[in-house]
């Protein structure tokens, strides 16, 4: 518990200040965090697959220093990638099977795709507070959860996948969440610039809510992948943590749902709009 505690201390002010950058800086150190982040996922699924790991680390990159070409023509980019890798099972036939294409293919999404939508979000106008939300919505429920599991929990939320978790811990995560987004938006009405509504703070404790849901959804999807592979961490990069994986895991499903928001927030039905119309 103390290593974590020491690692969270050095971490959290160089994490704020990377947030805080934004631009260029933010896009090199998800580079980077992404890049780590597949070599985790690679390493771990080795052990049963044979993934194309060139191919995986090239597509991952590609997608977060481009990622507005390659967002906005995603289709083109999915299907260079599916090309690509298929050329490669041709060419290099039996090393690599139809599996480990798939295999390849869903680690891309897993981690590019998803994790990389921070990078969208944090270029909105009013990004870093969204941005935040995010890691409010994983990393805050995992706070809350662990101390309200730790004292009031007994019934295991899922024995087999995480033995530690409770059903309290969970919902005190759920309800600790809703409560620090409440919290975080009164505090930058206060000292920001934004000003919500009624309403808008009303979404955004309910967001609090169900991104607290898709966080634990991440953590214990991530601990069916490691089980499936039989690993105990993705990685050892942050002391008492794990790997990069291992830290963002929770983060990766509340992405795509802070992404919705924030855009909606900015855009209103502009962007619904948009977006239906871009199916």
């Amino acid at each position: 518990m103390l290593t974590r505690i020491i690692t969270g201390i050095i971490g959290i002010p160089i994490a704020l200040w990377i947030l805080a950058s934004g631009g260029m800086v933010m896009q090199g150190f998800g580079v980077v965090l992404a890049l780590i982040a597949m070599y985790e996922y690679f390493k771990a699924v080795e052990r049963t697959y044979k993934p194309m790991k060139e191919v995986g680390m090239l597509s991952v990159g590609v997608f977060i220093l481009g990622y507005q070409t390659c967002a906005a023509n995603f289709q083109l980019y999915l299907a260079i990638i599916i090309v690509v890798m298929l050329s490669i099972n041709v060419f290099y036939y039996p090393v690599y099977k139809i599996s480990d294409i798939a295999i390849t293919l869903f680690g891309i999404l897993y981690v590019g795709l998803l994790l990389g939508l921070i990078i969208p979000i944090r270029e909105l106008d009013n990004g870093l507070f969204w941005v935040v939300l995010v890691f409010i919505c994983a990393w805050g429920s995992d706070t809350c959860a662990y101390f309200a599991g730790k004292f009031f929990g007994k019934r295991k939320l899922a024995p087999e996948l995480s033995p530690k978790k409770t059903v309290v811990g969970a919902v005190g995560g759920i309800v600790g969440a809703g409560i620090l987004s409440f919290l975080f938006a009164q505090g930058v009405m206060y000292y920001w610039s934004m000003d919500f509504s009624i309403n808008w703070l009303i979404i955004i404790t309910l967001v609090g809510c169900i991104g607290a849901m898709l966080s634990q959804i991440g953590d214990l999807a991530a601990s069916s992948i490691k089980r499936s592979m039989d690993v105990k961490d993705f990685g050892s990069l942050f002391p008492g943590h794990g790997g990069v994986l291992d830290r963002f895991d929770s983060v990766i499903l509340v992405t795509p749902l802070i992404y919705l928001v924030s855009h909606f927030y900015n855009y209103g039905m502009d962007f619904w709009w948009h977006y239906v119309n871009s199916l």
